[in-house]
């Protein structure tokens, strides 16, 4: 910002003393050339806005883009960790289940035992069944 001040202050400077030179040798012909120099001027200013207009719009449009771009990329994200979960857990729901423990897997009565377990069951049994058919 300091050198585009003094970079102005410098031209401007500089085309004062060669208007001063210009208008000392000739007098008609500098009035022509401030002529041309306010109209390059303007044009330049003219110029200027336009070009810091555009230069502003496209900082902005990418700043906007890249805002998109964050939030796809969320959004990729996100598909990316839903689909790998639905991966997972279709993967769990297609293995077996595992077998439930049971006691027989690991005990196996004696005979003795499964007889005595016999006679209980039968007695058991008509016990409940004798006293269904009281109730009844």
């Amino acid at each position: 910002m300091a050198g585009a001040v003094a970079g102005g202050l410098f031209n401007a400077f500089a085309f004062a003393g060669a208007g001063y030179l210009f208008k000392m040798f000739d007098k008609n012909g500098y009035a022509k050339e401030a002529h041309r120099h306010n109209l390059a001027m303007e044009n330049l200013t003219a110029e200027r806005e336009k070009y810091l207009e555009e230069v502003t719009d496209r900082r902005n449009k990418i700043a906007q883009l890249k805002s998109e771009l964050a939030e796809a990329n969320k959004d990729i994200n996100s598909t990316n960790k839903s689909l790998e979960l639905t991966r997972r857990i279709s993967e769990l729901t297609r293995k077996a289940m595992p077998r439930k423990p049971r006691l027989s897997n690991h005990y196996k009565p004696s005979i003795e035992m499964e007889e005595y377990t016999a006679i209980f069951g039968l007695i058991t049994g008509g016990v409940v069944g004798g006293a269904a058919d009281l109730m009844l």
